[in-house]
């Protein structure tokens, strides 16, 4: 009787020193890579569209300006901070009642890796223009008074950084009507917890320290959600110890 020999095919590895893999296993990874992708690119939109919606907007804040001060490399932005309540005169612009806490203007870096705040003193005369008719007229005194061009016009409730540091677990308090040096003391403690290495990789935190932001700040029209995008990408890399404090000097 005769003996059978059964040989098991070799498969084909001339080409690449490997077993073939089926094709359609590739192309299912492909896809389902892809589909991720796009969830995660519409879960984004979605998020930015909500939260920009949020977002309060300044009318008319660089109306009627001419023969304003040339740019400078960087981004500069003229941030009016705000207290709620009557404790002062109230800011046409701004919805509800709303008193000025301080006027800053902060330059940041053209590179995003550093920035400058100055307050702006009370013998700018801004605080009065900025409880004074039109958001331009305050744009118009501080590039006057500093001969620096404004960006783009951000007016902050000072209570939107207690909030901020309330959710980093940081002890900074602050009394209203203080001087620039207690804002800046103020300010630096609740940015260190804000702005930290780890945040990029904690996406909820990030997510609820631009909601927080957002519920308290008002910016000029004329912001794109495109620039304000670029801005906060820009800024990924921007830690506290490299902000400066200062107070603005006139030209």
């Amino acid at each position: 009787m005769a003996l059978e020999m059964y040989v098991h095919p070799v498969p084909d590895t001339s080409a690449t020193g490997m077993p073939p893999r089926p094709a359609g296993r590739g192309r299912r990874a492909l896809v389902l890579v892809l589909l991720v992708g796009v969830v995660l690119a519409l879960v984004g939109a979605l998020v930015n569209v909500v939260m920009v919606g949020r977002l309060e907007r300044i009318d008319g804040a660089f109306a009627g300006l001419s023969e304003r001060p040339a740019g400078s490399p960087g981004r500069t932005f003229l941030m009016v901070g705000t207290r709620p309540g009557v404790a002062g005169p109230d800011v046409p612009w701004l919805e509800g009642e709303q008193s000025v806490e301080s006027v800053m203007l902060v330059e940041v870096a053209a590179d995003g890796l550093s920035a400058r705040v100055d307050t702006l003193p009370a013998r700018s005369g801004v605080d009065a223009r900025a409880t004074s008719g039109r958001p331009s007229d305050t744009v118009a005194a501080v590039e006057s008074w500093t001969g620096r061009r404004v960006d783009h016009l951000v007016a902050i409730d000072w209570t939107t950084f207690s909030r901020l540091a309330e959710h980093d677990g940081v002890d900074a308090a602050y009394d209203y009507g203080s001087g620039p040096a207690a804002q800046h003391a103020f300010l630096g403690r609740v940015l260190e917890g804000a702005l930290h290495q780890e945040l990029r990789k904690r996406p909820w935190d990030l997510y609820r320290v631009l909601s927080t932001t957002i519920d308290g700040t008002a910016v000029d029209d004329g912001w794109s959600v495109v620039e304000m995008d670029l801005l906060v990408l820009s800024l990924r890399n921007l830690r506290s110890y490299a902000i400066t404090y200062g107070v603005a000097q006139p030209a």
